[in-house]
């Protein structure tokens, strides 16, 4: 497999009438002209590898969960320590193990130099398969949800790994197993929770973190149910409800993989327990696969506000307005055409930033070259 290495998106095929950059009124909601500002996807042109993700140590691959440490603060002030996680971080975790399969990886890599640096291993015995990450943007404390096998055999969980790489937590209810999808409230409002969903139910939980004399511990509400998932989807692996980001306005966003749909949940720290999807709001929906085409990973673009996902079906990444509810740029990633079987699907996690120049910056996992990769101006 050849890495993408400083190549202009310029060079790169377009797949589809729609990634152009004037699309005929009504294409994909009703968007009439995508942007090419640098402060979205739209305006950046250059793909860039940051690293290899293949531990070094027992080759675990397949790169899916993707995050960001939180900037230095008091809490988090950092140890300067290789293998410990460090403020402004990018860890990534390998859902596959040398051998390929799926769902049996346990390994979590700092790749800010350039190079994977194991930062934590799952213990034998635990799920495996991380395909989330959030962090606790307080303490630095990342949350993982582990997929497992998906087949009965090592039904996911929840881990919570300090940012030195310890073992904190495992929370294996089964509200939470098979996880495809991670965030973290911020705090909002005093409370700490986070969010999680279930790959078998079909569902979105939130986890409440609840502080009380005898310490700390941990209570499930199912938010929304019923939306449709799959243990053995497209490419042999889940398909269902998947990418999560939590809003400073504690808007909860949810990326629901077979229905190319984009659901909103408002007041996620507060809102009731509700069956069905009461909660939810659709903020932009694809039937057609104009624009989505099996979206899992979302990323919030911190500059505007927006919407990034990332395409399984065709690699390409698409941001979205969630207020208009319009569609606001897309590009492609990686030029490899996707078979129907899944052979050539490149892209799961995603996260965004920016760069010196306060440009955005987009970051995603790329299991066709086991790299992680920026898209930059």
């Amino acid at each position: 497999m050849i890495a993408i290495s400083r190549i202009s998106i310029r060079q790169l095929a377009v797949v589809t009438a729609c990634s152009a950059l004037v699309v005929a009124a009504g294409c994909g909601g009703g968007s009439s002209r995508l942007s090419s500002s640098p402060q979205t996807i739209g305006g950046l042109n250059t793909i860039s590898t940051l690293s290899s993700t293949v531990d070094t140590a027992n080759g675990d691959n397949n790169p899916y969960a993707i995050a960001i440490a939180p900037p230095k603060s008091s809490t988090f002030p950092g140890d300067g320590v290789s293998g410990h996680i460090q403020p402004g971080d990018i860890v990534v975790g390998n859902f596959s193990n040398s051998a390929g399969t799926q769902g049996a990886g346990t390994t979590y890599e700092d790749v800010t130099s350039g190079k994977p640096v194991n930062v934590f291993t799952e213990p034998a015995g635990t799920a495996g398969g991380p395909v989330a990450f959030a962090f606790n943007t307080a303490a630095g404390f990342l949350w993982t949800a582990n997929a497992g096998l998906l087949n009965g055999a090592s039904p996911g969980s929840v881990q919570i790994v300090s940012p030195t790489g310890s073992l904190i937590k495992t929370l294996s209810d089964p509200a939470i197993q098979y996880g495809w999808g991670q965030a973290y409230n911020n705090d909002f409002g005093g409370k700490g929770a986070f969010f999680s969903v279930n790959l078998s139910t079909g569902s979105i939980v939130r986890i409440n973190v609840v502080s009380g004399t005898g310490g700390v511990s941990f209570t499930y509400d199912t938010l929304a149910s019923g939306l449709p998932a799959t243990l053995s989807g497209f490419g042999g692996t889940g398909v269902g409800p998947a990418g999560m980001v939590d809003t400073s306005s504690d808007t909860l966003y949810v990326v629901d993989s077979v229905n190319n749909t984009i659901y909103s949940i408002a007041n996620a720290t507060t809102i009731a327990a509700a069956s069905g999807l009461t909660n939810a709001k659709v903020v932009y929906s694809d039937p057609a696969g104009t624009y989505l085409s099996q979206p899992v990973g979302l990323a919030l673009n911190p500059i505007n506000g927006d919407l990034i996902t990332c395409n399984q079906k065709n690699n390409n990444l698409v941001e979205i307005n969630p207020v208009t509810g319009k569609v606001v740029a897309v590009k492609t990633v990686d030029p490899t055409v996707v078979q129907s079987n899944g052979t050539g699907s490149a892209l799961f996690g995603l996260a965004a930033g920016t760069d010196s120049a306060g440009n955005l910056k987009v970051y995603f996992t790329n299991d066709n070259t086991n790299t992680v990769n920026t898209l930059t101006k």
